[in-house]
């Protein structure tokens, strides 16, 4: 599959939220949409969800828009939002058929495709409880098996991670990437380590603009020479006042050797500090910053 944002651009009233967005996203590995919360990522996602039309410019799936044939898009996608919808007096089995039906799944297919979500998910224990009685993570992980029936070719999901607890959090992240090999998967979120080990490529959204395409490993790479560490004992005032966004993104890691902190600047606080690899997330922070050149 492939999907085609041209010049895409969403205003509601005189507020401009996205501006003249244009990539290429192709099928075959995992796209991380990532930005800080008001960056326009949720917008953007309604728009290739056919849930809004934008102001401005269009977008292709396999070369047909969906601005103006949103089927196109409806018949392959499996979307899942940041509040999953439910019918409180369903049990899990019977809100998975529904939503199987739905989808014109046919019966036997049904059957076998719930049994094998269920399991993978961990619910099968769960199956036949109503769903007014699930705590949200739970909740979560019912929309998640909803979104990946009958593996629709595209994926696309608003922070899935939200109220899964570590290990379904992995058990998520191991699903979506075994679908990126020959789906067009596309993950947003605000959490980078939600996507850190599974994405093949990022795209970083700052006001409602594409701040960076690409891998994740040339972001990283971008970031070198950017992060430093050193003791915490060698500074006097680790924690930064409020408006002194001159101050570097610093955090602290507890190592046997003592808490270091960690610094994404050009110029670090302290002589002696060395240079370390950068993580994602420290580039990441980085670019948002302005600290590392896009």
């Amino acid at each position: 599959m492939d999907l085609e944002l041209q010049n895409l651009s969403m205003r509601y009233g005189k507020t401009n939220i996205l501006f003249n967005l244009s990539v290429k996203l192709h099928s075959g590995g995992l796209i991380g949409l990532l930005g800080p919360n008001g960056a326009g990522k949720t917008t953007l996602l309604k728009l290739l969800t056919t849930l809004q039309k934008p102001s401005q410019g269009d977008i292709l799936l396999n070369g047909t828009s969906i601005v103006s044939k949103p089927n196109a898009m409806r018949k392959v996608l499996g979307y899942l939002p940041q509040q999953v919808p439910y019918f409180p007096n369903l049990t899990v089995d019977e809100y998975l058929t529904y939503i199987a039906n739905m989808k014109g799944i046919a019966s036997k297919a049904r059957m076998s495709q719930i049994t094998f979500l269920l399991e993978r998910l961990h619910l099968t224990d769960t199956k036949n409880k109503k769903l007014k009685d699930f705590s949200g993570g739970m909740r979560q992980r019912v929309g998640i098996a909803a979104t990946l029936l009958n593996t629709p070719p595209v994926i696309i999901a608003d922070e899935p991670t939200t109220g899964l607890d570590p290990e379904e959090r992995v058990t998520l992240r191991n699903i979506l990437g075994e679908l990126a090999n020959d789906h067009l998967v596309l993950v947003s979120t605000h959490i980078v380590s939600d996507i850190e080990a599974i994405a093949s490529r990022i795209l970083i959204i700052k006001n409602g603009k594409f701040l960076y395409q690409g891998s994740p490993t040339s972001l990283m790479k971008k970031c070198d020479g950017y992060v430093w560490q050193y003791p915490l004992t060698k500074v006097q005032n680790f924690t930064t006042s409020p408006g002194q966004l001159d101050q570097p993104t610093s955090s602290l890691i507890q190592q046997p050797t003592g808490v270091k902190v960690r610094e994404i600047t050009k110029q670090p606080l302290v002589n002696d500090a060395h240079q370390v690899l950068p993580s994602l997330e420290e580039a990441y922070l980085g670019a948002l910053r302005g600290v590392v050149k896009i």
